[in-house]
């Protein structure tokens, strides 16, 4: 029996040593490709391991979200946010994570799930999470959601943060982020720290953030605001905010007659640039209709302008036939001139025709530039021809210019051939021989 098993155990030894053996001849005659099978397969399991890291972080995620729905809103008065407990993902390790996303939807959501619960115990954590993350038009929307969520618990903490981490307008244009929350949240705060004469020389900037947060909570309170400031451009814009406001609560309809109740001029052109531009590309029928009783008003001008680019983008036609039955004047001319630049692009041929066919004289001058500097794009010496039939001299000179220059980067013999004879002054000849060089951006715009 003893003998049984010593023979047993000798064939089992003798069978595992042959089958190493074999198993090692196997590995060493392995053609290369072989080995390189089983390389991807090495690689198949680190993705694998490398997704389930990712499962991994995606399930913190969802689960901090599911711990933060249920807290106290920081936004909601006469609440306490939570703040996070030991043991669960920290304030600091989501938005890491956050930081690590590159869906741009999943990356909001997650910033958006992080901050959300952000208070005064963690805001030391968010801090630290954002020291790597540059403060930048890059990640503007990211600061933007911090300093928001920020300014509802401790504004002028965070706009300190603001000028340690940026410098001069930049800082401004950070800080205008926290007022912007703060003003959501108490607009008169806001509104009496923008006012302190120490913060005097930004105050126009802040301002942008102090009537959008507060229009956001109380439109009455920001319109009234906005109509007791004296100054210039940048009230127009702040009435643009405004305007914005009775867009998205009442549509065009709602917006357009406030726009029509202003009491000046100024603030009127601010919600008219405003309307023309959101609306004029998809709607212009509806823009047109409304703009028609205010034509050649000072206040309307840019609107036009806007309503003869935009319409143009999609049926320059129809612009043109809108326009060129208002009554004359400055509507109707900054109207045609929009209207014609983007015509040509899409049919030089045809707005050309229309051009032949209208009256010449100072009414259609700034047609023809624009039509002129349009073709030279394409052909600099059909362009010429058109730029010599303006009839302003100072227009004239400038368009000849500006298309002597395109026409030389295109054909330089030729502008060579024709300069001799075309009555320029020497100086004249001499910079449409040197045309300034394009950024790319020019190039771009010009397509």
């Amino acid at each position: 029996m003893k003998l049984l098993n010593s023979d047993r155990l000798s064939s089992l030894l003798m069978l595992f040593i042959g089958a190493f053996l074999f198993l090692s001849g196997y590995y060493l005659g392995l053609p290369k490709k072989s080995y390189v099978n089983s390389q991807d397969v090495k690689k198949e399991l680190a993705g694998e391991k490398k997704v389930e890291k990712r499962d991994d972080e995606e399930t913190k995620l969802r689960q901090f979200s599911q711990n933060t729905s249920n807290s106290n809103n920081p936004y909601e008065q006469n609440k306490k946010p939570q703040s996070w407990t030991e043991g669960d993902t920290t304030l600091e390790e989501l938005l890491i994570l956050a930081q690590r996303e590159s869906n741009p939807i999943k990356r909001s959501a997650a910033f958006a799930t992080a901050l959300g619960g952000l208070n005064q115990d963690n805001i030391g954590l968010a801090i630290k999470a954002f020291e790597n993350l540059p403060m930048g038009f890059e990640n503007a929307q990211e600061y933007k959601m911090l300093l928001f969520s920020w300014a509802q618990f401790d504004p002028l903490a965070a706009i300190k943060y603001c000028n340690s981490r940026a410098s001069g307008i930049g800082a401004g244009f950070a800080a205008a982020g926290v007022i912007e929350g703060w003003a959501t949240n108490d607009p008169v705060a806001a509104k009496n720290w923008v006012e302190d004469p120490n913060n005097a020389g930004m105050a126009k900037l802040y301002n942008f953030g102090l009537v959008k947060g507060w229009a956001n909570r109380d439109l009455a309170g920001a319109s009234e605001y906005v109509m007791n400031l004296e100054g210039g451009d940048e009230v127009a814009k702040l009435v643009g905010i405004l305007t914005d406001q009775h867009n998205q609560r009442g549509g065009f309809e709602q917006a357009s007659s406030w726009a029509d109740s202003l009491p000046s001029p100024k603030l009127k052109e601010g919600a008219f640039v405003n309307l023309s531009r959101n609306f004029s590309r998809d709607q212009p029928e509806k823009v047109a209709e409304w703009l028609e009783t205010h034509a050649n008003q000072k206040y309307s001008a840019k609107a036009f302008e806007n309503l003869g680019r935009k319409w143009s983008e999609t049926d320059p036609q129809s612009s043109i036939d809108y326009f060129s039955n208002l009554p004359d004047g400055k509507s109707q001319e900054v109207g045609i001139k929009s209207s014609i630049t983007n015509w040509a692009k899409k049919d030089p041929l045809a707005a050309g025709e229309w051009l032949n066919d209208r009256e010449s004289g100072p009414k259609l001058d700034a047609s023809l530039a624009a039509y002129a500097n349009t073709v030279a794009l394409k052909d600099g010496g059909a362009a010429m021809e058109w730029a010599i039939s303006i009839s302003d001299p100072k227009l004239q000179q400038a368009t000849i210019k500006k298309v002597g220059q395109e026409w030389y980067r295109q054909d330089k013999e030729s502008v060579e051939a024709w300069l001799p004879n075309s009555g320029l002054e020497e100086t004249q000849q001499k910079s449409i021989r040197n045309p300034p060089k394009k950024s790319w951006w020019q190039s771009m715009h010009e397509k």
